[in-house]
């Protein structure tokens, strides 16, 4: 009896180290894609134009019927990219990153364009993003499992390219921090690349809207 007690107790044991080593392995907390078809920069995952999202690996294109593998003009990872064939805010054309609930930031390079804004979550996150290589960061909740990410228009007859991208959790609380918005025309608000305003208080960078 005390035999099968012990063999018993064993299993459970083993078990139970199994299952909870499992439940404790994190999650990453940056996660970076290479896009293109060119080589992958270190410590990236490679995305060529025509991977699909699936739930098993948790990245990929929506549609990627609608985006292609292009030359860019930089170095590194800067060197190759995709190009959004179709966009816009509400486009089904995205770039999908499966992610836990929390605040994260989220860093762009893109190709080569002369003129292109970029939406996450069906929203303006960057706008009129210039040259080779342009790169521009921003925060963002994260509340239903999913970052979908998009290209578009800064200006339109132009292409609309992703070099890589770079996404790091910064908290699991989704709130984003206060910000003080400026609306107004160009002359209240500058074009990328932007400029610090001269004050100390709050974001210091605004946006042409």
């Amino acid at each position: 009896m005390k035999k099968v007690l012990l063999t018993a107790l064993t299993v459970v044991l083993c078990l139970s180290f199994t299952f909870g080593g499992l439940a404790s392995a994190s999650t990453p907390t940056v996660y970076k894609f290479n896009f293109g078809a060119g080589p992958q920069g270190p410590g990236y995952i490679g995305v060529s134009a025509a991977e699909a999202y699936a739930s098993e690996k948790g990245y990929g294109f929506n549609t990627p019927q609608d985006v292609v593998n292009v030359a860019a003009s930089g170095t590194g990872v800067g060197s190759s990219a995709v190009q959004f064939l179709k966009y816009g805010v509400t486009s089904a054309n995205t770039f999908n990153v499966d992610l836990d609930r929390g605040l994260y930031r989220v860093q762009v390079m893109l190709g080569d364009t002369s003129r292109s804004s970029v939406a996450a979550e069906g929203v303006y996150q960057l706008l009129n993003l210039t040259g080779i290589n342009p790169e521009d960061s921003f925060l963002i909740p994260i509340t239903d499992g999913q970052l979908n990410l998009i290209v578009t228009a800064g200006r339109e007859g132009q292409p609309h390219t992703l070099s890589a991208l770079i996404i790091t959790k910064v908290s699991k609380d989704p709130t984003m921090p206060r910000t003080v918005w400026i609306g107004g025309d160009s002359t209240v608000c500058n074009y990328y690349p932007k400029m610090p305003m001269n004050s100390s208080v709050g974001d210091k960078s605004c946006r042409n809207l």
